[in-house]
């Protein structure tokens, strides 16, 4: 059963992402909301695709592990096979088929999608991100085209679950030691990071703490159950944290760096857990926050198209900046549509295929098989 509270988490994400790739383009602070909206709202609804992909990578961690304990009582009890082979079955399909649209539309010249700069090809691009090292491919080579910039965060999380397997053999208490070191490096390390702007937003090391965060948080998730209360309090210190964070003006950042990250780590976690504790049914109104959530993965990789035509079309028709901000719902509700389309033709029923085909091919070589 889904949790309506974690769905509304990862919708929230997603739109953060979102305006962070129309606002590169189209600034809400440079239209007519700068003159009825305060700038430092106009500028958290631009610039925090960071953050965004943040929450998704704690959502990742804890979501996963959750099922997994589920699925097979404990940790130490998952199967690689059966676990890599699922997570196959959700990624490659939608990768493959953006990564086949992305080559089409470089063989074909179009601008947005062309790969023109130096050390940068499809080849290349593809094989980085096929290779889960597109993250360190583009810190080397400089951002790639439009709707391939993306693949950064899943070659990060992907070659996190290709070794988690593998960690979660340990014993239980070295496990939950590993992932909390990890959580707390990565903070650490992130603040060590000057010079390569793109590697600082893309490092390995502080995506894999950040996932760490939310298998820990599901770890704690399954072992305790506190009261109402409590998990409200819990919940509200970490929205509190995360919106520190996410609307904080430069200045913080300023005087206190990274601890405003290691802010969002934590309040991230701490809401999830809330969540989890105290499932949402979800207010009037939230429906659509819940599907753009639940077709987040569609949602992700597919948003730019929708983001570089509108964007073209506003400059080709000469109009003024002031009225940029009515690019905004146009864009969101047909990026909602196309993540809809893709999941219901595409991602889902080629997903149950290969989740069917895998069964019965497990059953026919050794009998039942256990996820």
């Amino acid at each position: 059963m889904r949790n309506p509270g974690l769905d509304c988490l990862r919708g929230l994400a997603i739109l953060l992402v979102i305006g962070n790739h129309l606002g590169i383009r189209i600034g809400l602070a440079d239209t007519a909301l700068a003159n009825v909206l305060p700038h430092w709202l106009l500028m958290a609804l631009n610039y925090n695709g960071g953050e965004g992909v943040t929450i998704f990578f704690v959502l990742s961690g804890f979501l996963i592990a959750t099922r997994v304990m589920q699925r097979c009582g404990s940790l130490d009890n998952i199967q690689a096979v059966p676990f890599i082979f699922h997570r196959g079955a959700r990624i490659l399909p939608c990768l493959l088929g953006l990564l086949a649209v992305i080559g089409i539309l470089d063989w074909m010249g179009f601008k947005d999608y062309s790969f023109t700069k130096p050390g940068q090809s499809f080849l290349g691009a593809s094989t980085a991100a096929l290779g889960l090292y597109f993250n360190v491919w583009q810190a080397n080579h400089g951002w790639s085209v439009a709707g391939i910039t993306v693949l950064w965060s899943l070659s990060i999380e992907e070659l996190f679950y290709l070794g988690f397997p593998s960690l979660c053999r340990v014993t239980k208490r070295i496990l939950v030691g590993l992932l909390a070191l990890l959580a707390v490096i990565a903070p650490l390390y992130h603040s060590q990071l000057h010079g390569n702007e793109i590697w600082r937003e893309q490092a390995t090391l502080t995506g894999f703490g950040t996932i760490a965060m939310g298998v820990l948080a599901a770890i704690i998730g399954s072992s305790l159950q506190p009261s109402r209360s409590v998990s409200i309090m819990i919940g509200t210190g970490g929205t509190c944290l995360m919106l520190a964070e996410i609307l904080a003006p430069a200045a913080w950042w300023h005087a206190v760096g990274d601890t405003m990250f290691a802010m969002l780590i934590m309040g991230t976690a701490m809401l999830v857990l809330a969540c989890h504790w105290l499932p949402m049914v979800g207010g009037v109104g939230s429906w659509w926050l819940r599907r753009m959530g639940q077709l987040s993965y569609e949602i992700y990789l597919t948003h730019m198209f929708v983001v570089m035509a509108a964007v073209r079309l506003f400059r080709a028709n000469d109009l003024p900046l002031a009225q940029g901000w009515m690019v905004y719902p146009i864009c969101l509700v047909l990026i909602w549509l196309l993540g809809e389309v893709i999941f219901r033709l595409f991602s889902r029923p080629v997903a149950a295929f290969l989740d069917q085909h895998f069964v019965r091919l497990r059953k026919s070589d050794a009998g039942p098989v256990s996820v």
